[in-house]
């Protein structure tokens, strides 16, 4: 079941950061560089989320 969760955020940051890039006009390196940076950025973010409310969960609700 953590598989399928991971290849969710997996899925969305690729498509959020595919999202803020493709209206770039900067040349494909930076591109790819800037593409990377976002990917990351969300990745982290999603995980950060899905932790905090899993800790919120297992503090209050269990």
């Amino acid at each position: 079941m953590v598989i399928v969760y991971l290849l969710g955020v997996l899925l969305i940051s690729t498509g959020c950061s595919w999202w803020i890039i493709r209206r770039k006009v900067e040349e494909k390196p930076v591109k790819v560089m800037m593409f990377v940076g976002y990917f990351w950025l969300f990745t982290f973010g999603q995980l950060l989320l899905f932790t905090l409310l899993y800790f919120i969960y297992q503090r209050f609700y269990s």
